[in-house]
């Protein structure tokens, strides 16, 4: 039985040169200004990265389990935001952190992302596909009817595209939820601090984008919910 909503997001890096398939070298290369931008564009595409962190936080139990990469060595403890109560770190190699990715998202009842149908789910996808990994659950259902089942929430403050989708950090902002940007690492900056072994801080990255997420699902949810038939989200 699924007993709570799930906050999902995931940071990846650049996989190694000498491992980029050389058709999809060719196709940055093809689209890049400058001989060596390619490059910072492999971080996009699950052909050319890998998943190093998977953060996934119930508002309701305030608890996180956050799935790490651990070849730089297991984290042992992190600095939580406001409002976690429980963190679990759980290391391993990509192929085992997707195992116990799709082994826990089958207990959730609606996954919150924001651009996770742009980005997370289908990349978590093709690594997956790749890594050989069976996948457990559909978290790309048909767009407009099974908001239930994953709601991404730059589709859902979009209203589908009818807007301009802004990032996450502009509607933090906004509705005064603690930027996901403050500490020393970024999205940006994640492929660069995962070479240098940052691993901790990743982490810890990873959680904040989980937890203003889940403080903006949980004032869409207050605000929309009953007219836009939303799921019900609890978290202050």
């Amino acid at each position: 039985m699924r007993v709570a909503n799930c906050v999902l997001d995931i940071e990846t890096a650049p996989l190694p040169e000498a491992e980029v398939t050389p058709a999809l070298a060719a196709s940055l290369k093809d689209r890049s200004e400058e001989d060596e931008d390619w490059r910072e564009q492999l971080g996009l595409y699950a052909l050319g990265a890998r998943v190093v962190t998977i953060g996934l936080f119930s508002p309701e139990t305030r608890r996180a389990a956050m799935l790490y990469d651990d070849r730089h060595g297991k984290v042992e403890s992190i600095t939580s935001p406001e409002g976690v109560e429980q963190v679990s770190l759980v290391g391993g190699d990509e192929k085992a952190i997707l195992h116990e990715f799709w082994d826990m998202i089958t207990r959730f009842q609606t996954i919150v992302t924001y651009n996770g149908r742009g980005f997370d789910i289908p990349f978590l996808l093709q690594r997956s596909l790749l890594n050989e990994v069976q996948v457990s659950r559909n978290l790309m259902p048909p767009r407009f009817s099974a908001i239930r089942e994953h709601m991404d929430l730059a589709e859902v403050l979009s209203q589908f595209r009818a807007t301009r989708p802004y990032g996450l950090e502009a509607w933090s902002q906004a509705t005064g939820v603690a930027s996901p940007k403050e500490g020393e690492v970024t999205g940006a900056g994640v492929g660069k601090a995962f070479e240098e072994g940052r691993t901790k801080e990743i982490v810890e990255y990873c959680l904040r984008d989980v937890v203003a997420t889940a403080h903006i699902a949980a004032k869409v949810s207050q605000s929309w919910g009953r007219a836009m038939n939303l799921p019900s989200i609890r978290f202050k």
